[in-house]
């Protein structure tokens, strides 16, 4: 290896160490990897951080691979997530508008002095995007005027009913990382509670009359305000949930292979934009709609499992390891490398996410099924 690329290869295994890589950094990394004087030199230094127990004990080069290329997924399921969904209300065309920290950089290059005021938000931050790009970061202020109809109470931002008439109408864009939950009341009285992970575009005002429709990419429970000239739309990719005045549970997570619907109560259609078919559900049953052939299937349930989270309190129901891994990674904004022996076998459990910590949650399992965890930071390696 020459100098110039062996600067660049510890270059980038800093870069690795903290957490500052991109997902074209990461590729670049497995490439070098690939010879075996590189993975000594990785090895070095990785054993003088954070992963130092586990790597030198446990870790493989296949390992060493696999968490990488876990890293890259992850990577670019965060990207997919700054992502939101443009719709009119008139007519069924998608387009995707991404949404990335680039525009902040292309101010910056235009004028420094334009971008002192330019708030770039940490991926921990709770923040609201509106049209003009601007953005407001929720917990950080006391009180907010993202719009003339808005204002923070407590945990959540209330939209007031807008007396103003209009012919366009303006959509904000809120952002709920993981590890953080929040809650909305749009402008038409309708309660949204949006969980860990989630993004939901939404009108600052609905127009009478109108279909009121909102687009979500993540889980929220609606407790949806009663219209009778207005039918409430969810939408998220292709899927449309249309209600009247009701309360369901929406999941759809772009690393999900199905999308499920659990209606508390009143009444509900699934649709396709496809599609002129609706499939009705009725309270006390769940949907789970196949993302790419679009099957719906259903089943009775109980309904507290699968809202309780709106409280604090989640449930696993014969859920994997896996699965609930997934689901604690959401909920604790964490990283988890699980090497245990019982990825799939099934699990009955409640955690309070606001009262357990997530050593803790894991010391239950380390109790029952004497699994071994490390935590290095934001991070969980279990043998």
């Amino acid at each position: 290896m020459n100098l110039e690329i062996e600067d660049n290869f510890e270059y980038l295994i800093v870069k690795y160490i903290n957490q500052n890589t991109k997902t074209e950094d990461l590729e670049l990394l497995l490439t070098y990897l690939k010879d075996s004087d590189n993975l000594r030199l990785f090895k070095l230094y990785i054993k003088i951080n954070f992963f130092s127990i586990y790597v030198m004990n446990k870790m493989d080069k296949d390992g060493i691979i696999d968490i990488i290329k876990g890293k890259i997924k992850k990577d670019q399921k965060r990207e997919k997530r700054k992502k939101y969904f443009i719709k009119t209300l008139k007519y069924a065309a998608i387009f995707v508008a991404v949404f990335s920290l680039s525009h902040f950089y292309t101010l910056n290059q235009i004028n420094s002095s334009e971008v002192s005021d330019v708030i770039i938000p940490d991926e921990d931050e709770i923040f609201i995007e509106n049209e003009k790009g601007e953005i407001f970061l929720v917990e950080k202020i006391d009180s907010i005027e993202i719009s003339k109809n808005s204002y923070k109470e407590s945990n959540r931002i209330v939209y007031q009913e807008n007396m103003v008439e209009t012919e366009k109408v303006e959509f904000h864009t809120i952002n709920v990382p993981y590890g953080k939950r929040f809650n909305l009341k749009l402008s038409d009285g309708t309660d949204v509670y949006l969980n860990s992970g989630t993004l939901m575009k939404y009108p600052v005002s609905f127009l009478p009359n109108q279909t009121r429709s909102v687009y979500i990419e993540g889980e929220a429970f609606f407790n949806v305000k009663k219209a009778t000239n207005s039918i409430f739309e969810v939408r998220s990719n292709q899927i449309i949930a249309s209600v009247y005045g009701t309360k369901f549970n929406f999941k759809n997570f772009s690393e999900d292979f199905s999308s499920d619907i659990v209606l508390v109560e009143g009444s509900l259609g699934i649709s396709n934009e496809n599609s002129n078919d609706i499939n009705m559900l009725s309270p006390g049953y769940k949907a789970s709609i196949d993302k790419e052939v679009f099957n719906i299937s259903k089943s009775k349930v109980n309904s507290k499992i699968y809202t309780s989270w709106v409280d604090g309190d989640v449930i696993f129901r014969n859920e994997t390891f896996d699965q609930i891994i997934q689901k604690l990674q959401r909920l604790y904004n964490i990283t988890i490398i699980n090497n245990s022996k019982i990825s799939n076998q099934l699990f009955n459990a409640s955690i309070n996410v606001e009262e357990e910590k997530i050593e803790e949650v894991l010391g239950y399992f380390n109790k029952i099924y004497n699994i071994d965890f490390q935590i290095f930071n934001n991070k969980i390696i279990i043998n």
